[in-house]
């Protein structure tokens, strides 16, 4: 009768084990995978993302959590991850307005500029309230960059001055209105906005210069001081 009870406490103990290795909680590991991507972990939150989304159900969860793995893959430079995983969203939720739009500014990175407008145009007129200036601010900016590489320059235009007049304080906003006046041949007034553009994001990080964006915006500003003094040299 020992031995009997001692083999089924081994087994209780062997299917506990087993349980909670394989069973998660999805809402908690969704939340674990936030903090993650918050604390710049981005294998481990999309990792923990995709644990989450296998294991849920509803499906404005699931979007959630693709939402979220489109995120950590972008950081990730995985580009083509990320519209994957932002085209099952969307064929969950067709009008979330956020993916369309997120999933246009990859595409833009991608040279996929067709594609990038589409989503775009459809992600900024689905745009709710409930949707930051900031963030809007932002999304016109990428609609505007894309617009430029279209060779569409008014266009652009009218998206860099909604972009300002929705958030000033937005580097990526001024950047855009450079990269205009640049092509529309205003190398004073593309000067000015790139200094704009680069002292907020020194404001905003002090070691800004040091990413890739950063290096970029650097470099275009250094281009602009030598043709605006070639310019004026001419004059």
């Amino acid at each position: 009768m020992i031995k009997f009870v001692r083999i089924i406490s081994f087994v209780i103990a062997i299917v506990i084990t087993i349980f909670s290795i394989f069973y998660i909680e999805p809402d908690q590991e969704l939340v674990k995978a936030q903090k993650a991507y918050r604390n710049g972990d981005m294998d481990q939150a999309l990792r923990m993302a995709r644990r989450a989304n296998h294991a849920f159900s509803e499906n404005n969860k699931k979007v959630n959590a693709f939402y979220l793995q489109a995120k950590a893959a972008s950081k990730m430079e995985w580009k083509d991850t990320a519209v994957d995983y932002l085209d099952q969203l969307l064929s969950i939720d067709q009008e979330n307005a956020l993916a369309l739009m997120f999933r246009g500014e990859l595409q833009y990175q991608l040279n996929q500029n067709q594609n990038a407008l589409i989503d775009l145009d459809k992600g900024l007129d689905l745009v709710s309230q409930d949707i930051s200036k900031h963030t809007l601010s932002y999304y016109h900016v990428q609609r505007g960059l894309t617009y430029l590489a279209l060779g569409q320059a008014n266009h652009a235009e009218d998206d860099a001055l909604e972009a300002l007049h929705l958030s000033t304080d937005l580097a990526e906003a001024h950047d855009l209105m450079s990269k205009v006046f640049e092509e529309k041949g205003d190398i004073e007034g593309a000067l000015a906005e790139c200094e704009k553009s680069y002292q907020l994001s020194i404001e905003k990080n002090k070691l800004s210069f040091m990413t890739p964006k950063g290096e970029e915006l650097s470099k275009r500003l250094v281009d602009l001081k030598v043709k605006y003094l070639r310019s004026s040299r001419k004059d």
